[in-house]
């Protein structure tokens, strides 16, 4: 079965327990203003424009027909309302400057990929991860993944938003060794505000997951500004220490290594000017998820 992906990051040791392949699925139905896969949002791939790799010989403009690209002040400028994903351009360009991002692959191709780290994940306790972007949102295709990876005996993790149904969760269910389901504010107008979308839909999914009494770790971003608050933090609290069959949590410290991914796919960056954590912020907001016996991690 095919589907849309960034890349693969094989030996990653972030994104759940072990050594792991981190699958990058493109396609996203949240708009978080503070995000770092901005490359994941749409499903289909992305021109991307590396200005520090572009060494002006302008011969991508030659090979354009659709006036596309053009030069301004000796800058490389893109008309990307224009551009009719035709390729001709990244194919002319030899530094990289211009290149897609995101491809059509099989899912035994992606087997065939992560099969040569088969005894890191062993030794480990690792396995493979499917992130995106959210994941769920090429349903058929991820299931077709994990189906293939349960054939393997490779543990499998899923990053999610939550932002589905109920009917979805359930035909993923059996496939799924660890759920990291990401838990951005407890309210919901704010939700509305920072991430485009409604955050009713993901707290029922909680409660659901919850219920079934599966691994799964809920976590956070802490972004400055927007939830970097004790109030803002224990109102998530509150609502884990009421779920059933306690699940992990854990906060993610902010960064902004997304932000030139913004620029380089001519994307407005909603948080271009935002502040960092203080030093010591995040060890602190911790110190909640202590009093609230939630500092447990379990992978």
């Amino acid at each position: 079965m095919k589907g849309f992906i960034t890349n693969i990051q094989r030996m990653s040791i972030h994104d759940g327990p072990g050594i792991r392949s981190t699958i990058f699925l493109k396609g996203c139905n949240l708009r978080c203003k503070w995000c770092h896969n901005p490359e994941t949002w749409s499903m289909k791939p992305q021109l991307q424009y590396i200005e520090d790799k572009c060494i002006h010989c302008f011969s991508c403009i030659t090979v354009c027909e659709y006036e596309v690209l053009s030069i301004d002040s000796n800058r490389l400028s893109i008309h990307r309302e224009r551009c009719t994903d035709c390729g001709k351009c990244t194919e002319r360009c030899t530094s990289g400057a211009l290149a897609w991002i995101g491809k059509e692959v099989d899912s035994s191709d992606i087997i065939h990929e992560i099969l040569q780290d088969l005894i890191y994940y062993q030794k480990s306790g690792g396995g493979i991860t499917l992130s995106g972007g959210e994941p769920l949102q090429q349903k058929d295709f991820a299931l077709d993944i994990l189906q293939k990876c349960r054939e393997h005996r490779i543990h499998t993790a899923v990053e999610t938003n939550l932002l589905t149904d109920i009917n979805t969760l359930e035909a993923f269910l059996p496939w799924v060794d660890l759920w990291m389901c990401d838990f951005k504010m407890a309210d919901d107008t704010l939700h509305r505000k920072w991430t485009g979308h409604s955050n009713v839909p993901i707290i029922k999914n909680l409660e659901f997951l919850a219920k079934q009494a599966v691994p799964m770790t809920i976590r956070t971003p802490i972004i400055p500004n927007v939830n970097d608050s004790e109030e803002a933090i224990e109102s998530i609290c509150r609502f884990i220490r009421q779920l059933p069959n306690q699940p992990a949590y854990e906060l993610l410290g902010f960064h902004s290594l997304g932000f030139v991914k913004f620029e380089n796919l001519g994307m407005k960056n909603p948080l271009s000017n935002s502040a960092f954590l203080k030093k010591g912020q995040l060890q602190k907001l911790n110190e909640i998820l202590i009093r609230y016996n939630l500092n447990n991690n379990k992978k």
